[in-house]
């Protein structure tokens, strides 16, 4: 059981009763009064008290404040700009209104917050904004007014700032007086695309407004502009507003009210006026092409400080009939620069950026490494074309007259608009731009026809892409737009004055089929010597390929010069940067290419590295190719390691070795004790009479004397050939060097030649040693893939026994087959 404390239980019941008999006592007391926060204003500018106000601040000012609370905690803090009577600014027509920054007030000054989480995209103005005196900013950029009723003048101004605790209650507020100045601003007035005074613009236009202010440490910053429009005429007097073209505005420079104002935009600096704005443009009176009126524009500046700039005026003349000149950035005749449009795809590619490409370009990364877009190939009737693939994708670019130097768009950017007609500049802005491809609307997701197309009068329909938008420019494309067969894409610029261009800029480019390596036929044989009545006379060369591959069916042959001219006469060489001139798309028809670059002094230029991106494709597509040249392949070699192009490497040719003082191409070469190099010539080093056939090529093929080479003739020899030695895997020599020797009959190759020279040098016979030396050395060698059958003559098969060259010729084919 329990046991309880009696004396305990009979002092609980005494203090009970004591709380309820002072419980009922009529006294009333107040328990932990809220005692009220204090804010101090913690700047050192600015006077403590209006009678203390001397010597002018400028008039913005960053102000900062401090608070506490004994008993609580500070919620938030209310900031005001008043007169020095206390009493809030009105505007001319009586409405209270802030500074420069802080304008959204109530009727007693204070300045408008965002309550946290409101829509900021309401104006704080908005009757439906979430707004509050309070916020949680400890310090304000204040534009004190410097002026009376615009003009400057020093203005004493109040700060006051007050905050609020957790109860409710708030503070005193903490003030400071300001005497403010500010130096009396300027203003100009232009547009967008440049100065209008004495100009004539079309119906649309953004007029840009500038301040020169010369208060230090703030910038030239305006509050807002004021313009007005007015029509003269010739006198000089105001043309009245009737309603019609022919009259004024309906506007009067003595009212206040019929000013236009930027205030409350979000950028103060420029407007925007068209024919179907509010106020709009009016065309001036043109009669013969001679103004009987101009159109003269009044602006003025009010700065931060509320100090309103006397006006500044310029005129000009507003025309109707401008419109756009739409171009498409791509290559057209005599004029390659204007191509910035690209492609890329499996069957369409560089693996060699030229250094001139001043941007980047589409590219991919391959297992073969990274593949560059390039532009379109032209083929032999002048046509834009491609090599279709699954992945292939046209990468296009747009603009308009005026909008780079010399209308390039690698060239210096100007952004005016150019009339088209006129070619002159109307100072507008373009404002869309409409596409069509294949003869319908751009399909483009992200843009629904629904929202974006439009139809003109005739029917047409394009996709109006805005000027803002991520493709208004630039886009790429690709599946249906690139299917095989030919596309047409017409694209046009609408300015301003919601005017579209009459004449729509266009091309059309077409997408061939890819011929796969099995469907091929054909040799197609490429002449790239030019004419020389010694070394290789044309129709003697000619002649003789045409032997090599007599009793072949569809054999074709085209001299490079000739394509050469026929893009050079179009202005476009410089399109693929002066190298490649063959199109690929013609080329990948062929079985078998034979390019022979028959002039073999090794300082004679061979084009065969400049279309290594044709030829590239050619072999990625399954083609055969077989070189003719001699000592100039040295020069070849040397280009393609200079530029990094691997084209040697299909025949077996190392583009580099690990041991840079090791070539793989060589000429026959003579040493002096004197250190004195001479390589082989027409005049030196004369020693090969043949090329003796290896690895499964019968019959040797020996010089052809006499031949159409007088000075081979007087030697009975060939001396500008290249031989090859530190070749890659798979490679195989065909013909090996066949060095003279000599005949004490008389009766061989050179019947001068009847005993070893005695000594090592220069001349047409060789010794002991250089025969050795040069005896055997590769001189043709072919490499063949699961992909290609490569042959590389390093001798000119021109200066060739024909016949044997043919019975070669059949070899390489029956092996190609």
């Amino acid at each position: 059981m329990f046991k309880f404390n009696k004396s305990l239980i009979l002092f609980s019941f005494l203090l009970v009763g004591i709380l309820l008999i002072s419980s009922c006592d009529g006294r009333k007391g107040k328990v932990n009064v809220n005692t009220p926060p204090v804010i101090t204003i913690t700047d050192y500018f600015g006077s403590d008290s209006l009678a203390g106000v001397e010597d002018p601040n400028l008039f913005q000012q960053t102000i900062r404040w401090s608070a506490y609370d004994t008993d609580g905690v500070i919620d938030g803090y209310a900031f005001r700009v008043i007169d020095e009577n206390g009493n809030p600014f009105q505007d001319i027509h009586g409405n209270i209104v802030g500074t420069p920054g802080y304008s959204c007030v109530n009727d007693s000054g204070w300045v408008y917050h965002y309550i946290p989480g409101a829509d900021e995209s309401i104006p704080l103005e908005d009757p439906d904004a979430s707004k509050t005196i309070w916020t949680s900013q400890v310090y304000a950029v204040i534009n004190f007014p410097a002026n009376v009723n615009g003009d400057s003048a020093n203005v004493v101004s109040t700060f006051e700032v007050k905050c609020i605790d957790n109860i409710g209650d708030e503070s005193s507020p903490a003030r400071k007086y300001f005497n403010a100045e500010s130096n009396i601003p300027t203003v100009r007035a232009q547009s967008t695309k440049g100065e209008i005074d004495g100009e004539t613009i079309g119906l649309g236009i953004v007029f840009e407004f500038v301040i020169r202010d010369g208060d230090p440490f703030i910038g030239e910053i305006a509050d807002y502009y004021e313009f007005i429009l007015q029509k003269k005429d010739l006198n000089g007097d105001t043309i009245s507003y009737d309603g019609t073209p022919q009259g004024g505005y309906d506007l009067d420079i003595n009212d206040p009210d019929d000013w236009i104002s930027t205030r409350g935009q979000d950028d103060v600096s420029h407007f925007t006026m068209t024919r179907s704005t509010t106020p709009y443009l009016i065309p001036n009176t043109i009669i013969d092409d001679v103004p009987s009126d101009s159109t003269f524009l009044t602006v003025k500046v009010i700065d931060l400080a509320g100090i309103v700039s006397e006006p500044a005026e310029i005129s000009f003349i507003i025309k109707e009939g401008f419109y756009p000149g739409t171009l498409i950035y791509v290559a057209e005749e005599n004029n390659a620069g204007k191509n910035d449009t690209w492609v890329l795809g499996q069957n369409h590619f560089v693996t060699y950026m030229d250094l001139s490409i001043p941007k980047v370009i589409p590219s991919i990364m391959t297992a073969d490494g990274a593949h560059f877009a390039t532009p379109f190939w032209i083929d032999q009737e002048g046509k834009l074309t491609s090599i279709g693939s699954q992945d292939l994708r046209v990468y296009l670019h747009w603009g308009w007259k005026g909008e780079f130097e010399t209308d390039q768009p690698d060239k210096r950017r100007v952004g005016q608009v150019y009339d088209e007609l006129t070619n002159t500049p109307y100072f507008a802005e373009i404002r869309f731009f409409d596409v069509r491809i294949d003869d319908e609307a751009y399909v483009y997701g992200p843009l629904p026809a629904s929202d974006y197309n439009v139809i003109d009068d005739d029917g047409t329909e394009w996709l109006r892409i805005p000027i803002y938008h991520d493709i208004s420019q630039h886009t790429n494309i690709y599946d249906d737009y690139v299917s095989t067969g030919s596309h047409k894409v017409e694209i046009r610029a609408v300015d301003l004055q919601d005017v579209a261009d009459e004449t729509p800029a266009e091309f059309t480019f077409y997408v061939e089929d890819f011929i796969p390596k099995e469907e091929k036929a054909g040799i197609l044989i490429i002449d790239d010597e030019a004419n020389h009545n010694v070394y290789c006379p044309e129709d003697s060369v000619d002649a003789l390929y045409d032997y090599f591959f007599d009793g072949q069916t569809d054999v074709e042959e085209i001299n490079r010069v000739d394509v050469a001219d026929f893009i050079g006469d179009m202005g476009l060489s410089a399109l693929h940067f002066y190298r490649s001139v063959f199109s690929p798309t013609e080329l990948q028809q062929y079985k078998l290419i034979v390019y022979h670059s028959d002039s073999p002094l090794i300082n004679t230029t061979s084009n065969f590295d400049k279309e290594y991106d044709s030829l590239n494709l050619y072999l990625s597509g399954g083609g055969n190719l077989l070189f003719s040249g001699g000592a100039n392949i040295v020069a070849i070699q040397q280009k393609c390691q200079k530029d990094g192009l691997p084209l040697l490497e299909y025949f077996g040719i190392p583009r580099e070795l690990d041991d840079e003082e090791l070539q793989a191409v060589h000429v026959v070469t003579h040493i002096a004790a004197n250190g004195t190099e001479s390589q082989a010539n027409f005049l030196k080093l004369q020693f090969m009479v043949k090329a003796t056939a290896t690895n499964g090529f019968t019959d040797d093929i020996l010089l052809q004397l006499p031949g159409f080479n007088d000075l081979v003739n007087m030697k009975y020899a060939l001396g500008p050939i290249a031989y090859f030695d530190n070749l890659l895997n798979g490679t195989e020599t065909i013909f090996e060097f066949g060095c003279k020797f000599p005949d004490p009959d008389g009766n061989g190759i050179d019947p001068t030649f009847l005993e070893w020279d005695d000594a090592s040098d220069t001349d047409q016979y060789p010794d002991e040693a250089q025969y050795n030396e040069f005896t055997g050395k590769g001189v043709a060698i072919k490499r063949i893939t699961e992909n290609n059958n490569c042959y590389f003559f390093g001798f000119p098969l021109s200066y060739m026994n024909p016949n044997a060259v043919k019975a070669t010729m059949q070899i390489i084919l029956d092996e190609i087959q």
